[in-house]
Parts: C-alpha cells; structure tokens; sequence
C-alpha cells in the first residue's frame, strides 16, 4: 500500500509541492497555534478573573448599601413615633404597618434596647449580637445562629420617649436570602469569611454550599499584600475552574476575605482550555490560524467584559445598566441574571422611595387634621372679634388698621390649614368625565395668563373616548397646578440655539393618551427645567424653587393622585424643559358607550 502512494505521489508535482509545504509549515504552525492558544487562554482568564473581582467589589457594597437603607428606615420609624407602643409594652407586637413595611423590605430583625442596652423589643431571638467593622469605617452587626456566626447589614437610630432613650436596630441577615440572584446562579460560587476570635470563618455561602475552609497560604498572601487587589485561587482539589480572593480591610487591618469563583459546571468555562484550544486553532489551518485565535478571544471575552463593566457601573449606584443577552450559553444565563439582580435593586430603591413619600404624606395628613382641630376654631374666634372690634365707631385709624392687619393674617393662616387638609381628603363627588374636558375647564380657567405671556399651547387628544371616574374639584386643581407651575417656569425661556438674548415663545405641550386602563396626562414645557438635586423629591411638602412658594402644590398634586388610585412622576425633557406625567385609572364607561350611560 505505501508502495503504491509513493508512487502515486513521485509522480505528481502538485502534491509533491503541497507535501513540502505541509513539512515546512508544520513547525511554524505548531508555533503560531501554542502561542495563540497561550494568548486566548490567558485573555479568558484574565477578563473572568476582572469580572468575578468587580463580582466581589458588587457583593461588598450592596452589604454596605443595605446597611445604610436600614438606618433610613430606622430613622423614619424612630421619628414618626410607631414604636412607642412597644417600649410602653401596650403591645408585644409590631404595629401593622411597621409589620408590612419590614416584611415588604425583606428586613430580618427589628430590636429595640434603652440607653443601659436592655433588650425592650426583639421581633427574632438576639441575644449574642455585637458590632464589628466592615471596611470603609462602615460597622456590621454579629450574630450566632444556632452556632454558625452570620454577619448582619443593620442601621440604627434612636428616639426619646418619656425622658428615656431607646435604640432602635433594623438588619437583614447576609444568608441565602440577601442576594437571590447570586445564590441562583449554579455557576457562580461566593464565600465570604470574616475573622472571629481570630480565626477567618466562613460567615456565608451561595446556593447552600457546605463550609470549606481558608486555604493557610493564600491567607498569607493576601495579608502580606497591602494592595486591596485579589489573588488568584489555588483550584486544586476544588469544582471550580476560574477563581478570586478578595481581602475586606478596615484601614491596614485585614478582617475578611471574598471568594468568587466559576464553577467547572458552567461549560463554556471547562471548555477552554490548552488542549482543546490547541486542537481546535490548529484545524482552521495556516493561513486562518492566528486570526481564528484573535476572533475566538473575542467571542470568549467580551459577555465577560461587559459583565464586568455593568458590574463596575451597579457598584457605583446606576441600577439601569443592562448587558445584552443575545448568547444562550453559560455567559448568556449570567447575563440574564444579571439583568434580573439589577431589576430587583432598581425596584427596591423606587419601593423604598415610594414608602417613604407616602409615609411622609399619611404623617402630614395627622398633622393637618390635627392642627385644624385645634388651631381653626380659636382662628374663627379671634377672626370674628377683630372684625367686630374693627367695625366699632370709636376706633382710631391707626386701631383700625392693626385690626385689619390681624384679620388678614388670621385668612392666611386659615389658607395655610386648607392646604394642609387637602393631602387628607378623599376623594368626593365622585363623577365620569372626559379627559380633554378636564384639560379644557383647566386651560379656560388660565386663559389671561396664557394670553399675557404669549404661550404656544399644543392639545393632543388620544384617548379614544376613555373616561375617568374622579373627584372633578380635585382633579381641576391639581391639573391647574401644573400648568400654573410650568407657565411660572416658562416666565424667561430662550433658545439655547438662538442668539444671546434672544427671548423665543413659550410652548406648553398637553397630551392624553389611554394605556391600557389607565389615562396619562403629559404637561411638557420648554422651561429650564428641574434641578438635578430637586428631581428626587419634588413633590415632597415644603419643596419649591420659588421665593415666595409654599412648596405645596406638587405635593397636592401627588396626594390627589394617590387619592384616585394613580400615580404622578416628574422628569426633565431629552431637549430641555420639564415633563409631568400624571396617571388615571380610566373609568368602565367610554364616551360612545351612550345608551350604557347614566349620565345622559
């Protein structure tokens, strides 16, 4: 048989010359592939290597975050007086609507100790519970359940009742429940161990993994490095292909280490290695070998690499980042977790923005109720007996007119009460009306402050025919308001395009538009817009930008929205100005649905 083929072959030229080339090419060939696959390896674990820091950078802060949104809501609870039935002990339960928001917030442990740190209230056994430091001159809490330490992201606050002191301490445990996301990643392994007793502990682990203990010399290197960068995993003997050390230091003192690894289950992840790359670049061919590497190094890399910077972005606070997921790999299912986890906190922080706005709003709706008992009928007193002393014939000009000065203050106070009540009054008279004739009562109603400024107004009605059931007074009022506000915005707008000084007319676009079962009002206007350090709490009470404003008009707004069972939000225009969006539901009855309406 060779007899033959070399025969065959003596006898051409053309694989004589492909058989040279194939001897010559061999050697550099098997260079090229050993370097390319050097390359491309490394760059994978490399990139991977990056990303599971940011991982661990990503896992620290959210602990640190959560500790902060405790002391939030400790604070909240410690001023607004809802735990006073527990230090009195009227009560050995917490008040429903603490009850609602700590479990709403996923929260662990509510305690409540006096000033000589006697336990008061505990919602959870906690008797072993002491601070400890977690970098950045931040403090944790430790906890011994059942003989496992577990550290704690708690904030506390304090309050006076009775000329006694109280401490208050709201927490979530860091177990399987802090970040759900990660403990649903199979892939991904996390360990955090923290030094207790002078020994580093494993404190906490993803997906329920069973203890596993320091390795002695990557703990000396990580504490014989005073740079806060990670080590590489000693991964013998452990189901994990790709891994990280982190140190968590409080100033020069190593307290913690972070372990996060890729799990040799994830696939894409054992795939890659010397053999199999080799193998796989050296069957492209010569010619493509090197480019095939460069192109595998890409594909490989960048999910990673966009991983780690959507990583990078969360740690730094923007809970918008998202990563593409077109892959349906390991790397795509990371990313899709990914997405998920961001989603979850992005939620979490307008939850917890939206509880704390109408925790605010039902405290000043007490307030107000309680000032108008019992601030409006002495008023009405001292109003009725200035006016009847004002109205005596033997009253010099100079009694009368501090009389009048009286009176009148005595109305603006008066004024000053309504605008309290309005946030506590619900919704009455009740009635079916048609969006774009709310938005007209409105715009007749500010007809000469339109006309005098010269705004363009733009009405855009797409609401096919739906129809809101609303308190007609409330809604003409709040939708007055905002057109009063973005017509008082718009007072001095010129082009930022134009020339310098050069005014240009004022434009105050309306639109109506139904999604669904709601019908959304949009107030555009081309005014400066909302300051940045305004735009979180705009419709907070006593919150303006005008010298003379009381800050409660927005705020009104906001209640009789949440009043109907809607929602208002405020942001500033792509091109300038600022934009009102203010959400109804809509009513059962369109405005073509005659024979079915009782109103006709």
């Amino acid at each position: 048989m060779l007899t033959v083929l070399y025969q065959w072959w003596s006898r051409s030229i053309r694989w004589k010359l492909v058989g040279v080339f194939v001897i010559i090419s061999v050697i550099p060939m098997l260079i090229a592939t050993k370097f390319a696959t050097q390359v491309v390896s490394t760059t994978f674990e490399d990139n991977v290597e990056a990303w599971l820091f940011q991982t661990s950078h990503f896992f620290v802060a959210n602990i640190l975050d959560q500790r902060r949104e405790t002391a939030s809501i400790a604070d909240v609870l410690a001023e607004n007086g809802s735990l006073t039935a527990l230090v009195t002990g009227q009560s050995r339960e917490m008040p429903p609507a603490v009850s609602h928001m700590i479990n709403a917030l996923g929260y662990d442990l509510l305690l409540i100790s006096d000033n000589e740190g006697r336990i008061v209230f505990s919602s959870k056994p906690a008797t072993n519970i002491t601070s400890v430091p977690f970098g950045e001159g931040q403090k944790l809490y430790l906890d011994v359940i059942d003989g496992t330490p577990t550290l704690m992201a708690a904030g506390s606050s304090t309050f006076d009742y009775q000329g006694q002191r109280y401490h208050v301490l709201i927490g979530t445990l860091v177990d399987q429940s802090f970040v759900a996301n990660m403990g649903a990643l199979s892939s991904l392994t996390v360990r955090l161990y923290y030094k207790v007793n002078g020994q580093f502990t494993q404190v906490y682990a993803s997906s329920g993994q069973a203890s596993v203990a320091l390795p002695p010399a990557t703990l000396a290197e990580i504490a014989g490095n005073a740079a806060d960068e990670y080590t590489s995993a000693d991964i013998d003997g452990e189901d994990t292909s790709i891994g990280i050390y982190a140190p968590i230091r409080d100033g020069n003192n190593l307290i913690g280490v972070l372990f996060c690894g890729l799990s040799s289950e994830s696939g894409i992840a054992d795939w890659v290695t010397s053999k199999n790359l080799f193998i796989a670049i050296f069957a492209f061919g010569m010619l493509l070998s090197l480019g095939a590497g460069l192109i595998m190094s890409r594909l490989l890399t960048s999910p990673v690499i966009r991983l780690a910077e959507g990583v990078n972005a969360i740690a730094k606070g923007d809970f918008t980042q998202r990563v593409p997921t077109r892959r349906h790999d390991e790397l795509g299912q990371l990313s899709v977790a990914f997405n998920s986890m961001a989603q979850q906190l992005e939620g979490l922080r307008k939850m917890e923005a939206k509880l704390r706005r109408r925790e605010r709003m039902t405290t000043l709706g007490e307030v107000a109720a309680g000032l108008a008992h019992e601030v409006r009928n002495p008023l009405g007193i001292i109003k009725t007996s200035a006016e009847l002393l004002q109205n005596s014939a033997n009253l010099s000009e100079v009694e009368t007119r501090r009389l009048g000065y009286v009176i009148d203050e005595v109305r603006r106070i008066d004024q000053l009460i309504r605008d309290f009540l309005a946030f506590a009054r619900p919704p009455q008279r009740m009635t079916d009306l048609a969006p774009i004739d709310l938005v007209d009562r409105v715009l007749g109603s500010c007809q000469s402050e339109i006309e005098h400024q010269r705004v363009l107004v733009n009405v855009e009605d797409e609401s096919g025919g739906a129809r809101i059931h609303v308190d007609r007074d409330q809604m003409i009022q709040a939708c007055l308001n905002l057109v009063l506000n973005a017509l008082q915005a718009m007072e001095s707008v010129h082009e930022p395009a134009a020339a310098p000084g050069q005014a240009v007319r004022p434009r105050l676009d309306i639109r109506i538009t139904s999604e669904g079962d709601e019908v959304h009002f949009l107030f555009a206007d081309n005014g400066p817009g909302i300051p940045p350090t305004l735009i979180d709490r705009i419709f907070d009470p006593f919150v303006t930008t005008k010298d003379s404003g009381t800050g409660l008009g927005l705020a009104r707004v906001f209640a009789v929205a949440e009043g109907h069972g809607g929602w208002i939000e405020a942001r500033n225009a792509a091109h300038g100005g600022a934009i009102f969006e203010l959400v109804i539901p809509a009513s059962q009855r369109r405005a073509g649905d005659v024979p079915n309406d009782p109103a006709r």
